[in-house]
């Protein structure tokens, strides 16, 4: 690894780990959906490349952050949100076990999507809600992320 890498790749935990002190749970989660990505993407591009080891280091650590990610629903208070999760990243961890042991590329794929769904989920927690118009005035359509916003 370079030098210039080396200091990037510091900054970017430096910067990870500032906004992890500094916020809140939701914030928590959604760097670690961003890492269990990074983790998951490396994996599939370590497998593309025949690089074995990287791959299985890769995979490992996506499972550790999996592993915390089911950490924090024993911290939830909201019940519901546990007991719907809890058995996805249960499902997905068996997955990531099946794409590690048996180099099973479809599990692994099949996590991947799963992680992006799940990631944009958590990332609309924190845009600002915002809602269109038809032409009469009526309200069309709430959704996140789209038309106009009245927040200042």
């Amino acid at each position: 690894m370079s030098r210039l890498a080396r200091h990037f790749e510091m900054f970017e935990n430096v910067e990870r780990e500032s906004d992890l002190l500094s916020g809140s749970k939701l914030k928590m989660i959604q760097t670690l959906f961003e890492g269990l990505c990074a983790s998951l993407s490396a994996a599939q591009g370590h497998d593309a490349n025949q690089a074995l080891e990287r791959k299985v280091h890769a995979l490992l650590r996506a499972q550790r952050i999996l592993k915390g990610l089911q950490s924090t629903l024993k911290q939830d208070a909201d019940a519901s949100l546990a007991s719907k999760l809890g058995p996805l990243y249960g499902y997905m961890a068996e997955r990531l076990w099946r794409a590690n042991i048996r180099n099973d590329s479809d599990a692994l794929n099949e996590v991947l999507c799963l992680t992006r769904t799940l990631a944009e989920g958590w990332q609309t927690l924190t845009r600002p809600a915002t809602m269109r118009f038809d032409r009469m005035g009526q309200p069309a359509t709430m959704s996140p992320g789209h038309g106009f916003s009245f927040l200042a």
